[in-house]
């Protein structure tokens, strides 16, 4: 018998590979690569043509003891204990791979499809006393202006969380870390370490954040110095580029907004709520920093066209004093070379009459523009 299925945040219509995931996917992936943002396909695309070398880490924590590794046979006992917790982290997965921890874990098999779909935006989708959360981890590419869109899919159910990922996840030691050393984790089971999955997710889209940043600084100071459309064509792809990564970090609105619906028996309570709701509080300001950051670019682009626009005016500027000084000679040369009756055109007296007075009229023009400051 299928049991029923909910999508919390109503992104998609449907579960599995039906027609409301397909349709509402192309138009996500299509936005993206518009923006020049390169997704991941499906685990069967993305093992394809390549070595699969599926690496996979299972942790046990339990109350007053230190956390240690175990194997994917130990599973089915260790989560129908309620003493324990496992922590199941999956990474470059084949579809076999998966499905081998699907079946100890009893992991929905629709929420096993979703996961083994190419890319698709975040969502939360819940099923009979578990549910699945999709997020997107960025993998970026500064010096190429690139960025990849990868999914990580979290599996939550009674005593266990598994992350599965199909590219390396860049903060996984930290998730272990503060795993290990928080005290809650056992107490407050799989949704206190859902939250420390997402808040570490949220701390990496904040170096990122950081990272462009400092991209940013380095590219307003090569606008003092650079004036070539080389540099026009870089502004323009970081611009793209940071816009790629707010539009990412945008997603997880209705994912993090979920979370806190009453309806959403998961992660309510009084203990694990306010962690959530740091959580939303947290992406806000996160997006606010992005679209400041956003803005900085712009600045980026003031300063080289202020930059380009000095250049031009001191091209100018050189231009004119040259032919305000010549336009004196120019007169008195054309005065002299005129023929008149009785006056001696090409005797020395002439010639000497000719250059002082095209030296006097030059020098009281370059010392007036001096005196002036204009040069």
């Amino acid at each position: 018998m299928v049991s029923e299925v909910e999508n919390v945040t109503g992104s998609l219509g449907g579960v599995g590979a039906g027609p409301g995931i397909s349709t509402a996917a192309d138009e996500d992936v299509a936005g993206l690569a518009a923006g020049g943002v390169r997704v991941e396909g499906s685990a069967a695309e993305e093992s394809s043509g390549r070595v699969q070398r599926t690496r996979l880490e299972a942790w046990l924590f339990r109350p007053a003891e230190a956390p240690r590794e175990v194997s994917p046979g130990q599973f089915a006992l260790l989560v129908s204990a309620d003493e324990n917790f496992v922590w199941v982290d999956l990474g470059e997965y084949t579809e076999g791979a998966l499905r081998d921890i699907a079946r100890p874990l009893a992991l929905h098999q629709a929420a096993v499809r979703i996961a083994l779909l190419p890319w698709q935006r975040p969502r939360v989708d819940q099923f009979d006393g578990q549910f699945i959360a999709s997020v997107t981890i960025p993998h970026i590419d500064v010096e190429g202006y690139r960025v990849e869109a990868s999914q990580l899919d979290l599996f939550v159910g009674p005593n266990y969380l598994v992350s599965a990922h199909k590219r390396p996840l860049p903060f996984a030691g930290e998730v272990l870390a503060r795993a290990s050393r928080s005290p809650h984790l056992v107490r407050l089971d799989a949704a206190f370490m859902l939250y420390i999955v997402l808040d570490e997710t949220l701390a990496y889209y904040e170096r990122l954040n950081e990272r462009m940043q400092v991209e940013i600084e380095r590219m307003e100071e090569r606008a003092l110095r650079d004036t070539s459309e080389t540099f026009l064509g870089d502004l323009l792809r970081l611009k793209r580029f940071i816009f790629a990564l707010g539009q990412l970090a945008d997603q997880h609105r209705e994912v993090f907004a979920a979370f806190l619906r009453p309806d959403f028996a998961f992660v309510s309570g009084h203990e694990v709520e306010p962690y959530f709701r740091d959580l939303e509080v947290r992406l806000g300001r996160l997006l606010d920093v992005s679209l400041a950051t956003r803005e900085a670019v712009n600045g980026a682009f003031d300063i080289y066209v202020s930059h380009v626009a000095y250049r031009t005016n001191q091209v100018i500027k050189i231009l004119t004093l040259v032919s305000t000084v010549l336009l004196p000679a120019s007169v008195v040369l054309a005065l002299f070379s005129a023929t008149f009756e009785g006056v001696p055109e090409y005797g020395l007296t002439a010639l000497f009459a000719i250059l002082a007075t095209t030296l006097a009229i030059t020098g009281v023009i370059v010392f007036s523009f001096r005196r002036w400051g204009w040069i």
